[in-house]
């Protein structure tokens, strides 16, 4: 009776090699992408909301497959509902699955070294997605209230055992997901010096300043 074969460990595919391999015409069917939403919780909460932000850091290249990012996911949204509401926190996933792993399948029974010994430089055929991610790049991002920052970046530091490789969870001196630091989106806030949209906010130039201004405050 032959063994049905089961998915490969992540280990074969976790170090990046060769090119990236992408959807494109010249490869037309690829494999569903195990994730579908990236975006979590209160996604439309504006940026004064959630001051705090937690960041999952990759420390070593490695690919993770968009199995594992799932699993990652649907982990810490169901370790962070259980104490901190839904609408209470943002998370972000920051890397996507666009580049497609391949496997030469081969007779996996017992006795099959004898019956087939494989092809060298082998192609093989599309399995799964992966993100190829690079050293020092986030993968995931939680913004929050102050008061949930302690257990929501215990949480990451849990998580990062689910990945293989090397990561590290940082509290990031930003203000949520923006590029300032928490002193100066206060103190740029306070001057109307920022132009507030969504998740995101960005300098206002100097000859834009009174007409933002005056808009506001109609």
């Amino acid at each position: 009776s032959s063994l049905g074969m089961g998915k490969r460990p992540g280990r074969c595919f976790r170090v990046i090699k060769n090119k990236p391999y992408p959807k494109s015409k010249y490869c037309k069917k690829i494999p569903r992408s195990k994730i579908r939403f990236f975006d979590i919780g209160n996604k439309s909460a504006p940026v004064n909301e959630f001051s705090s932000c937690i960041s999952l850091i990759n420390l070593e290249p490695i690919n993770i497959t968009s199995q594992c990012i799932e699993a990652l996911r649907i982990t810490i949204n169901r370790s962070i509902s259980k104490k901190i509401k839904k609408k209470k926190y943002h998370l972000k996933i920051n890397i996507h699955p666009w580049h497609i792993l391949r496997n030469n399948k081969m007779l996996a029974k017992a006795g099959a070294d004898r019956v087939q010994t494989g092809m060298r430089l082998a192609f093989g055929k599309n399995i799964a997605l992966c993100a190829r991610v690079k050293k020092y790049q986030k993968i995931l991002s939680i913004r929050s209230k102050n008061r949930h920052s302690d257990y929501i970046f215990n949480l990451v530091k849990k998580l990062s055992y689910k990945i293989s490789g090397k990561q590290i969870s940082i509290n990031t001196s930003t203000w949520g997901f923006t590029k300032f630091s928490k002193i100066d989106f206060i103190t740029l806030s306070q001057n109307s010096e920022l132009y507030k949209k969504n998740t995101q906010v960005s300098n206002i130039k100097s000859s834009f300043k009174l007409l933002y201004f005056i808009k506001n405050k109609s």
